[in-house]
């Protein structure tokens, strides 16, 4: 028995001693807010819902980045409420074409536009809109991302 526990007390005091640099990163908080207007054909009434897609870093940024970048996604019916909050999106370097200001999102083509932190803001806080629609529940295909309220959170530092 004791052989079991003293090699598990020791690698516990490793994690919990670890250096700082080995630990791996909080993702950054989502601080920039894009409305995505469809430039394709639409499907039935598919320019309706504008997404919205929050971002650590602007877009002009993540064009440059290798790497790319881990979005949050939520949809929205006619910029008023939140329809859907769809989840985490990866945006690459190839999706983002800076000078036209548009985007490549789940196989659609958009152009963004840039919305302040108090419109993102006020979206968040009020979720159901004005105008009367109704929301079924749907379930998305992408991975959660934050809660509406870790969002607030971080738009509200922007503020």
């Amino acid at each position: 028995m004791r052989k079991l526990i003293l090699p598990f007390l020791v690698l516990a005091f490793s994690v919990v001693a670890a250096p700082q640099d080995r630990l791996p990163a909080a993702p950054a908080p989502f601080r920039h807010g894009y409305y995505l207007f469809l430039s394709d054909p639409p499907i039935a009434c598919e320019q309706c819902y504008v997404p919205l897609l929050l971002t650590a870093a602007p877009l002009e940024e993540i064009a440059k980045d290798p790497a790319g970048q881990d979005c949050d996604l939520i949809t929205t019916y006619e910029r008023d409420s939140v329809y859907l909050h769809n989840g985490i999106l990866h945006v690459g370097p190839s999706d983002v074409a800076a000078a036209p200001r548009t985007i490549r999102v789940r196989k659609r083509n958009y152009r963004y536009q840039e919305i302040t932190a108090a419109e993102v803001l006020h979206l968040l806080e009020h979720p159901l809109g004005t105008i009367p629609v109704s929301r079924p529940f749907l379930h998305s295909d992408l991975p959660p991302g934050p809660s509406p309220d870790a969002l607030i959170a971080g738009f509200r530092a922007v503020k």
